[in-house]
């Protein structure tokens, strides 16, 4: 075993072993939910690029660079960011869930991204425009689908 599976394993260790003391038991402080929020924002945003720079190695045909790219990748994904989210609770039942996705959805369809695209517009940036105005409009699909999946949730099972 290389050090650092074995730092990996016993990090984890640690936390499950901490995790069933109950010693997570009292509620986070803000500071620490805040924390918690801003690391898997960072966790998240390098799992993707760390993918994005395993598909630039593998077209450069370095496999084993590509390799040590998807590994880092799926350690942040998979290990840190889902368990800082367990830690902060980030899930609830579905219909928290598909509120919350939806409020999101939507303020990324009618207000960031359309601010975006007027922002690159005016700077000639044509091209990130249009870009956002794109997503803007599959923000908006996004947030009828959670919107018209909330409904079947809140309407129950059918009889």
């Amino acid at each position: 075993m290389t050090s650092s599976l074995i730092k990996t394993l016993g990090a984890s260790a640690l936390v499950l072993a901490v995790a069933a003391s109950g010693a997570t038991a009292k509620p986070l402080s803000a500071q620490t939910k805040k924390n918690l929020e801003t690391a898997m924002h960072g966790e998240a945003y390098a799992n993707l690029k760390y993918q994005a720079y395993a598909a630039s190695a593998t077209d450069g045909g370095n496999t084993d660079l590509a390799k040590l790219f998807t590994d880092s990748a799926n350690v942040e994904a998979n290990e840190h960011f889902d368990r800082e989210a367990h830690m902060l609770g980030l899930a609830g039942s579905n219909e928290a869930n598909l509120t919350e996705a939806a409020a999101g959805e939507h303020y990324e369809n009618t207000k960031m991204y359309v601010e975006f695209a007027a922002s690159a517009e005016k700077d000639g940036d044509t091209a990130a425009a249009a870009l956002f105005r794109q997503i803007a409009a599959d923000e908006g699909d996004h947030y009828e689908a959670y919107k018209k999946a909330l409904a079947t949730v809140k309407a129950g099972p059918k009889s």
